[in-house]
């Protein structure tokens, strides 16, 4: 999937095409292309050699380019016309005697300019299905450029004239004479993408390394390429054999994160940003073992995001020994967007749309494999995801095919795990009650109940629990298997027990309970309802930049409603509740709400702990939970200056899981961000009533990789 972001990769494809038949066999097209960017026209000889001999077929081709047949005894007759977002008319061509081949020719014009659509309170994403225009080309499947029969699978070699200066790039292998690509594997799409390039490359020990960028930056170009080896090489060595000959890094025109086989096309502002080399950079390679490697099968779900972020995202944090806090900030996001109405199984997943669908179709899955990993154990668990690889490359799977490589690794029996948490929708929620400790003559008892509060049945989980005791400074982990909604907690302990930790590391996917989530922002752009309060008091150009941030957030997104101070008695009791200025008349209800050893304030400045903030040179949004409605969150946000507006209404959204947020400057930089400390979690039990003891925190397990090393072997 793909989106303005680079976390995202678009299939823009009519539905069933990427279905393709699990048969290895292609059709094959030979390509000469003419290309007149300055006109918008395409003009292709395409000579088509089909698997077996045929006498009838159908085919698919952008409106307009009325195709005619080079050699051969055949007859083409144009049959059904389709409106979407390209116009494609369909055609059937009838052989003589049964042949393999077919040589056509067609030409005409393909320019879709771009569309913006709304991207939620993010602003608006641009997007096209396909345009040749003066400055780019970019066509694809969806373009139907070249004649796509049903849900066949394609290799192809083509050949491009261009303009003097352009370069063509597509997957696979350039040819050594002019504007050239082949690729001999079977893949579900032909990309055609040109400009006028500067080209860097970098032998690595796994494929080329490319970029392409629209002016010339070395230094730029230097980052990407060593990036490219260093995660080329991880993947290699993790999964399986990279499936293409190159990774090509290439600058679009426009923002975008689109990631294609073998290649993928950033926008130009995206590919500045210093984090995205090693946070989602990885993420667009990784696609090319999972998606354009293995080909995703939309109808039955799309697995192809959640395992790329569990590879890719969760992996690098888990590396720097942030893996616990990545799953529990996946599991916020949830809790946050995924509101009544807004949840789906994972087979309904076809690609992200909003925060609700990431939060299931990238999170779920993604906490789905990491529960399948502490099942099976990450030996046995990356053989299954390799076997996955292996018995899937350049083929269509679906779920059903990763249980049967896992299973087939492990020796286990998954049926149920998949069916519970790719069929159903919702999540488990735990409440832990009863806790007490027995002395015995020969140890001690620990007793209670964890209890699935849940409405919907009960769920099977495996659910660690943590113990500490007395004289131990390392934690005893322990598994308590549960079927029912409630399950009786009985240990029999040699030592005093001091603390009990239900899920500390957020390895269950799940209802975080209340007590495990901070207000955050992403309680506000997750609500279903939320109100968004004016400052009648502020100047008028303040005045009209806060309506304008908050028009221009009720015009993206449903839910939500705009009003003025002075028109208000309270706050409401029943929706989130954004309180713009702090001019506010309500501004102090904020204050009053939150804890005033986080937050406190002056006309002057704001103070976050320790920190201060002159409020005529910082933008700040911070949250505390409501007063009148702890499940609802309460945030106040504050403009140093009219110019700033746009920039907070842009960026604020990317900010969800944090507390509080404060920006610098008229185009408003970050220059602190963070998450309150949670409460004590209900989850837990401190056993040690009146005594006082050195805690620590229970141990962090170790990152995939290390089955890498040379100690460990695979």
């Amino acid at each position: 999937m793909m989106k303005t972001s680079i976390l995202l990769i678009l299939f823009l494809v009519l539905p069933g095409l990427l279905n393709a038949a699990r048969s290895p066999t292609t059709v094959h097209h030979q390509l000469e292309i003419n290309l007149t960017p300055r006109d918008s026209t395409i003009e292709v000889t395409d000579t088509l050699t089909l698997p077996e001999e045929t006498e009838v077929i159908e085919f698919m081709l952008h409106a307009g380019m009325n195709p005619k047949i080079l050699t051969g005894q055949a007859v083409i007759s144009r049959l059904r016309s389709y409106s979407g977002p390209v116009p494609v008319q369909s055609y059937r061509v009838r052989f003589a005697t049964p042949s393999r081949t077919l040589k056509i020719r067609y030409a005409g014009k393909i320019h879709h300019p771009l569309e913006s659509r709304s991207g939620g309170y993010g602003g608006r994403r641009q997007s096209t299905p396909g345009s040749i225009s003066g400055d780019s080309v970019f066509l694809g499947a969806a373009t139907y450029w070249y004649p796509v029969i049903g849900k066949r699978l394609v290799s192809f070699r083509l050949q491009a004239t261009l303009p003097d200066g352009w370069t063509l790039v597509s997957q696979g292998k350039p040819l050594e004479e002019g504007n050239g690509w082949a690729e001999g594997n079977p893949q579900d799409d032909i990309y055609l993408i040109a400009g006028k390039y500067h080209r860097y490359l970098l032998d690595t020990k796994v494929a080329e390394a490319q970029v392409y960028l629209r002016q010339p930056d070395p230094e730029l170009a230097t980052r990407y390429l060593e990036a490219t080896a260093e995660y080329l090489q991880l993947y290699n060595r993790l999964i399986g054999p990279y499936p293409y000959a190159k990774f090509a890094l290439i600058e679009n025109t426009w923002e975008s994160g689109y990631g294609m086989p073998s290649f993928t096309l950033l926008g130009p502002g995206v590919i500045r940003l210093p984090f995205i080399l090693h946070s989602s950079y990885p993420h667009e390679i990784l696609h090319n073992w999972w998606g354009n490697g293995v080909y995703v099968d939309y109808e039955t779900g799309n697995w192809g995001e959640g395992i790329t972020s569990y590879l890719a995202d969760h992996l690098i944090r888990e590396r720097q020994g942030r893996g616990a806090s990545y799953r529990r900030d996946t599991l916020q996001k949830y809790a946050d967007y995924v509101v009544e109405g807004k949840d789906f199984p994972l087979v309904e997943f076809r690609g992200r749309h909003g925060g609700a669908s990431q939060a299931v179709g990238y999170g779920k899955t993604l906490m789905f494999l990491h529960m399948l990993r502490r099942q099976l154990g990450d030996r046995q668990f990356l053989e299954g995801v390799r076997r996955f690889y292996t018995d899937n490359r350049f083929r269509t799977a679906g779920f059903d095919d990763l249980r049967k490589a896992l299973e087939q690794a492990s020796g286990s029996e998954l049926t149920t795990q998949f069916n519970q948490w790719t069929l159903r929708t919702g999540a488990p929620r735990l409440r832990l009650i009863d806790v007490r400790v027995t002395k015995e003559a020969d140890g001690y008892r620990l007793g209670g109940e964890l209890q699935q509060i849940q409405a919907e049945p009960a769920y099977k989980l495996r659910i660690p629990l943590w113990i500490q005791v007395d004289d131990e400074k390392t934690w005893r982990q322990h598994t308590l298997e549960m079927e029912d909604k409630q399950r009786v907690l009985d240990l029999r302990l040699d030592k005093r027990p001091l603390k009990l930790l239900i899920d500390p590391n957020f390895d269950l996917f799940r209802h975080l309970d209340p007590s495990e989530i901070p207000s955050s922002l992403g309680m506000l752009f997750g609500s279903a309802r939320t109100t968004l309060i004016l400052p009648s008091r502020a100047g008028d150009s303040l005045r009209q930049a806060y309506e304008s941030l908050a028009m221009s957030w009720a015009d993206r997104e449903s839910g939500l409603t705009v009003i003025w101070d002075n028109r208000m008695e309270k706050i409401p009791e029943d929706t989130a509740v954004w309180i713009l200025g702090s001019e506010n008349r309500f501004a102090d209800v904020f204050y009053q709400a939150a804890d005033p050893s986080k937050v406190s304030h002056t006309d002057a400045r704001l103070s976050l702990g320790a920190k201060e903030y002159a409020s005529d040179h910082f933008s700040y949004a911070v949250t505390t939970r409501h007063p009148d409605n702890p499940e609802l969150a309460v945030a106040l946000l504050s403009l140093h200056s009219v110019a700033a507006a746009p920039g907070l209404a842009r960026k604020l959204p990317h900010y969800s899981k944090y507390s509080y947020v404060v920006f610098e400057g008229n185009r408003p930089s970050n220059v602190l961000k963070g998450q309150w400390h949670a409460s004590r979690s209900n989850l837990t039990a401190d056993l040690a009533t009146g005594e006082q003891y050195p805690l620590t925190a229970p141990p962090k397990a170790p990152p995939l990789t290390r089955l890498l090393d040379s100690q460990a072997g695979l």
